[in-house]
């Protein structure tokens, strides 16, 4: 049984999944943000707003500092990795299935579409709000566009087999320590969901919760 699991984690055959250049093109939106603000910084304003009313009036600002300037770079930063460990763990430590590359893709559009909203977002912290609309409009059509994409490989993906029908807890939580899989497809619906019998599995839950947390404890402190 355990050299059947073992083979189930091994690429498909002819599974295309994103290569090296386009993993690094989030992180490349985030760098280009951080030579130009660096390229910029003796131009800031002293107090720099990162919170905006229903209005569009600045209501929340940060000291100028390194640190407070590149606050939603760093917040894409935190995003990206945390969505490349998961595209990681998609590839190394997934079943074989149909469903898998599409997966990967789609976390892969997410991260773009973080990396390009925290870049938004430094461009209407450094410009005073001028790029305020601007962004939100991106942000509401590359949700939309998520959204599609997301439906399209719901419709076009066949359904993967369940995957231990025993280890199933309360019919969402999928425990098995006998299985090396650290994701596996979901009982019902798109896309996987963690095997919390994989020590791996409280590494990344640990890190989904501490480093949005950690990221708005600077924002506040940054504040002050």
């Amino acid at each position: 049984m355990s050299d059947i699991r073992q083979a189930s984690l091994e690429p498909g055959s002819g599974e295309r999944v994103p290569g090296f250049l386009a993993q690094a093109g989030p992180f490349a939106i985030l760098a280009f943000g951080a030579l130009w603000l660096h390229r910029r910084f003796d131009q800031l304003p002293a107090r720099l707003p990162i919170h905006w009313n229903w209005r569009g009036e600045p209501d929340g600002f940060v000291n100028r500092s390194a640190a407070g300037a590149a606050l939603p770079l760093l917040l894409g930063l935190g995003i990206c990795a945390m969505m490349l460990a998961m595209q990681i763990g998609l590839r190394r430590s997934t079943p074989r299935g149909a469903m898998r590359a599409p997966v990967i893709k789609l976390v892969l559009a997410g991260e773009y579409l973080a990396a390009l909203l925290c870049f938004g977002a430094l461009a209407t912290t450094v410009s005073a709000g001028r790029f305020l609309w601007p962004m939100l409009a991106l942000a509401f059509a590359g949700v939309l566009a998520l959204l599609g994409y997301t439906a399209a490989i719901a419709r076009s993906v066949p359904r993967e087999p369940l995957r231990n029908p025993s280890a199933w807890r309360a019919g969402v939580f999928y425990v098995d320590r006998d299985d090396p899989a650290l994701f596996v497809p979901k009982r019902s619906g798109l896309g996987y969901t963690f095997n919390f019998g994989n020590p791996w599995s409280l590494v990344l839950t640990g890190a989904l919760l501490v480093v949005p947390l950690a990221i708005a404890l600077f924002a506040v402190l940054s504040g002050r």
